[in-house]
């Protein structure tokens, strides 16, 4: 009996294992899901990144289209999209989306019927740009079971969404070849040239009297060479003044007049007539010195003059106060020539020899300063290292039509030499640097960063040439380097998402 009932546990066993276990087939058409694929385009005018479900026919196609316009990469706030399949035979299956699931995000949605080879394009069209894409040949399988093996994908790139892109300031530029020349970076200032600088000092004592100097010029003011620019009365005890002076230039003037007659009579001696004509030179050559080099003036006051073009720099005295001879009171710049002082180090020297070029980025301006050949004068190369930073100094003489260049300005400065080769270059602004090493981010695909090192050579015109790491034609993130950086260490950032 006991055989029996173990052996109808048996059979039961079987017929409910047998019963129980599902069909391979049937789960596996049930189960399976359609693998994506994913586009990623640039034009000229905009950039396409797609990702879609790998085509069936008969199986609905949903499609998450990104669109950025290049000029500001900045997602498309309105427009259409036209989607076009056309078979070998030139049926065409279209369909368009004319509304945005939200801002640079399109998701139409459609069929395909038949399948086969189709050539898939994607028409955009706004009302600031429009542009087209071509997507290339796309298979539409019979069925699922179709659909070859898809090779995993590794996961190795960083994550930064285009929702996050688009509400940063973002770009990317690609990898060019163009023309650079060799260069050195040194330190570098502008400073007023030798003659066009001039401090106003007064040749004597004086009162900056209120009620004649209700328009003396102030700092920013535009002077011309002769111009007036503040009046000087004499003090109350007008000793050392402009009176003073001129008194005493005309009593020896009248003194001298009178030796002469004298002489002619033989009634003074010759002795004593070089005496008096001495001090009535010495007196001249100052008066004449005075009134022609600093100004004129009445025996009620003196107008000082600038003595060159330019403008009033700095203003060292006020209305009411009581100056001095050698004082100094104004400072006048020209500078619409200006020198360059660039302090190149040592170890560039013996690369470059004497530079025939430079250019420099100003803060706040989006393009590089170029001086070239024709507008850069060597005035001076220093034949003494300092010993402190190991520079030897250059200075150039250039033009500054515009008056962009501010006396005092400090920044880096690229000396070129005429040499010129071809050469990868990217924008300096997509270089930063990792503990010592130059690493840019390559944009791999819409949403997919690689952090890469490379090796950087000369700078020029705001690009660096790339010696290793890169490739021409890779595209590089010049602006949100530092976003995509926070991206590659931040985990909760670049997350995988889902329209």
């Amino acid at each position: 009996m006991a055989k029996m009932n173990i052996a109808c546990f048996l059979i039961l066993y079987g017929v409910l294992f047998i019963g129980c276990k599902p069909s391979s087939h049937e789960h596996d058409s049930h189960e399976m899901e359609i693998p994506s694929t994913s586009v990623m385009l640039w034009t000229d005018k905009m950039e396409l990144f797609m990702e879609y479900p790998i085509p069936v026919a008969g199986e609905p196609l949903k499609f998450i289209i990104h669109l950025t316009t290049l000029d500001d990469f900045k997602p498309v706030t309105e427009g259409t999209v036209i989607l076009r399949f056309t078979s070998a035979n030139n049926e065409a299956v279209e369909f368009k989306a004319g509304k945005l699931l939200r801002e640079g995000i399109f998701t139409p949605e459609e069929t395909i019927p038949t399948p086969g080879n189709y050539s898939f394009t994607i028409d955009y069209v706004g009302n600031e740009t429009s542009d087209s894409f071509d997507i290339g040949q796309v298979e539409v399988y019979s069925s699922k079971a179709d659909i070859p093996a898809q090779p995993e994908s590794e996961d190795s790139g960083i994550s930064y969404l285009k929702e996050q892109q688009w509400k940063t300031d973002f770009e990317t530029r690609l990898a060019e070849n163009r023309k650079v020349r060799s260069s050195v970076v040194a330190a570098g200032e502008i400073i007023p040239k030798l003659q066009s600088y001039a401090e106003i000092v007064s040749p004597v004592d004086g009162i900056i009297d209120v009620s004649r100097n209700r328009n003396m010029v102030i700092p920013g003011n535009e002077v011309v060479k002769g111009q007036a620019v503040t009046v000087l009365t004499p003090p109350l005890d007008v000793s050392n003044s402009w009176t003073d002076m001129k008194l005493a230039y005309q009593n020896s003037k009248n003194e001298f007049e009178r030796a002469e007659r004298l002489l002619a009579r033989e009634a003074i001696s010759r002795r004593e007539y070089e005496k008096i004509k001495n001090d009535y030179l010495t007196r001249k050559a100052g008066y004449e010195s005075i009134s022609g080099a600093y100004g004129q003036g009445s025996s009620e006051s003196f107008d000082l003059r600038t003595p060159i073009t330019g403008i009033i720099n700095e203003v060292f005295i006020v209305p009411g106060q009581k100056v001095t001879a050698g004082q100094k009171i104004m400072s006048v710049i020209d500078s619409s020539e200006v020198w360059l002082r660039a302090n190149m180090y040592e170890k560039d020297y013996y690369k470059i020899g004497t530079p025939n070029g430079a250019s420099f980025r100003i803060s706040g301006m989006d393009s590089p300063v170029l001086i070239d050949e024709d507008d850069f004068k060597l005035v001076s190369e220093g034949n003494v290292i300092d010993a402190w930073n190991r520079t030897i100094p250059f200075i150039f003489e250039i033009e500054n039509p515009n008056g962009i260049l501010k006396i005092g300005q400090i920044f880096q400065v690229d000396l070129y030499t005429s040499e010129e080769k071809d050469a990868v270059t990217i924008p300096e602004s997509a270089i930063y640097d990792d503990d010592g090493q130059n690493v840019v981010f390559i944009h791999k695909e819409g949403e997919t960063f690689e952090k890469r090192s490379i090796e950087a050579g000369d700078r020029y015109l705001g690009f660096v040439e790339v010696r290793s790491g890169l490739n021409e034609g890779e595209r590089v993130v010049t602006k949100g380097v530092y976003q995509v950086k926070l991206a590659s260490n931040t985990a909760s950032i670049g997350h995988p998402h889902a329209h």
